[in-house]
């Protein structure tokens, strides 16, 4: 799905590029801005904010990555982005309770289900790698991330997304996942975690985010730059407005990862929305949330680089469903976003906390949807002149060597019967679905749950994780 032309796209970059460079941005890190300032940018005499000139974007998105690895433990889950062949998707987070989404219960979250919902995004092929689905909030706030990362390193071998807000926390999750690549150095290589640290719309860059980006920067971490306006309450009301301002937050995010070390991995994102004037609040499972995430992606793709901006999940709406099929249609529009990656499965009340049966569910639905926006073969071997001048002649199209060996690989509906989205004539009820995915996440959890980390690179987890502590007491 495309948003924006060719001539849509090049005035909103001119427009950015005009942004940062009249307006500029507000870096609350005072060792960033010097740094930035060294590069080329200038602070602004009225207001101390800092403008970041045309060329210093240029210089910047010339030494980018224009492809990075997100790297697994087992070597079977690599992902490699940009990819021209499907969106790679990920659960939701960071919610603070459980919900059952047949009864409307819900609990605070804790540890031991960030260890579940890892075990599902580990055993679930359609999940391709994860994120803290909610918070483990018995522990002190200050150890909560460090504990969840070390939680989902038990849990998975997927590739991990995580956040952190401070140097401290930085360093601490990099000496984390550097005990399962054996090294720092080895890390950078095979980078098995990629850190999502958020511009604070409009334009700001937060101290503690902002000094946790500059360390992952240094460290060969990926840092996906997730930009979330909300039109209208944090970036201007119009769509085209918002992205205009989401594009230079990344922009400026970009700088600051290519100014503490050039060529460092980096990832252009969005999770902006429309916001509701009247009461304030957001929504991101609304129409013109999927027009801000093409928006987005289309213009991360114009400049070349790897794009987070997909968001999937059906959240609410599931309970309505009483098959596969019911709820197909929902999940292709967001499937066809062009962008490299995803996330939201499992996650509920506008992320606000997670359901197991959601997770399921959504992994289900999307196994069908991702089939409609996979490329399509548009050669002339597709298209076969030959079968049509033959069929032309005697009128038989089936019987034809064309049609017995491209079938399958044509029609979702041929080989996934519950792809048929009309003519079918279904007894489920209401919930059905639902239903059956808590049954099969009860099975998941109900199986033996085995370490995926050693004893010894477990201590030596807990060691890193005590010493972090101990500081920051």
């Amino acid at each position: 799905m495309e948003f924006l032309s060719k001539e849509d796209i090049e005035r909103i970059q001119r427009i950015s590029t005009r942004v940062l460079e009249k307006v500029g941005v507000v870096v609350l890190c005072e060792s960033t801005r010097d740094v930035l300032v060294n590069a080329g940018a200038t602070m602004s005499k009225q207001n101390g904010r800092v403008l970041i000139p045309r060329d210093l974007v240029k210089q910047s998105l010339a030494s980018a990555p224009k492809s990075v690895l997100l790297a697994s433990r087992d070597g079977r889950h690599d992902i490699r982005v940009p990819s021209e062949e499907r969106m790679y998707v990920s659960c939701g987070g960071e919610g603070v309770y459980v919900k059952d989404m047949l009864t409307g219960e819900t609990r605070p979250s804790t540890g031991a289900d960030v260890r579940d919902f890892t075990i599902i995004v580990d055993t679930l092929p359609q999940i391709d790698f994860a994120w803290v689905m909610v918070g483990a909030l018995e522990e002190p706030a200050h150890l909560k991330d460090l504990a969840g990362m070390r939680i989902m390193f038990e849990a998975t071998t997927k590739h991990i997304q995580s956040n952190a807000s401070s140097t401290r926390e930085a360093r601490a999750m990099v000496d984390v996942a550097a005990v399962l690549t054996g090294g720092e150095k080895e890390l950078a290589k095979k980078p098995i975690v990629s850190m999502v640290q958020c511009p604070i719309s409009p334009l700001t860059f937060e101290k503690g985010l902002t000094e946790a980006q500059v360390a992952f920067a240094e460290a060969g971490v990926p840092v996906v730059a997730m930009a979330a306006a909300v039109a209208g309450l944090t970036s201007p009301v119009t769509l085209a407005g918002t992205l205009a301002q989401v594009n230079a937050e990344n922009l400026a995010s970009l700088v600051i990862s290519q100014t503490a070390k050039k060529g460092a991995p980096w990832i252009y994102s969005s999770d902006s929305c429309p916001g509701d004037l009247k009461t304030g609040s957001i929504d991101y499972g609304s129409f013109e949330a999927l027009l801000l995430r093409a928006g987005a992606a289309q213009l991360g793709a114009a400049y070349g680089l790897p794009t987070m901006s997909g968001g999937v999940g059906l959240e609410a709406s599931s309970i309505a469903y009483g098959s596969l099929e019911d709820a197909v249609s929902t999940m292709i529009l967001q499937g066809l976003t062009p962008s490299d990656l995803g996330s939201g499965f499992g996650g509920v009340d506008q992320a606000a906390g997670g359901s197991y049966e959601q997770m399921i569910l959504d992994a289900w639905v999307w196994d069908v949807a991702r089939e409609f926006s996979r490329p399509f073969a548009m050669d002339e071997e597709a298209i076969s002149f030959e079968t049509i001048r033959d069929a032309g002649i005697d009128g038989n199209f089936l019987g034809k060597r064309h049609t017995l060996s491209r079938f399958k690989k044509e029609f979702t509906a041929t080989v996934k019967p519950e792809a048929v989205i009309s003519g079918r004539a279904s007894s489920d009820k209401r919930g059905d679905l639902l239903r059956k995915a808590k049954a099969e996440a009860e099975s998941i959890l109900r199986k033996p749950k085995v370490p995926k980390i050693s004893k010894d690179e477990s201590r030596r987890i807990f060691d890193v994780i005590h010493e972090f502590a101990e500081h920051v007491e």
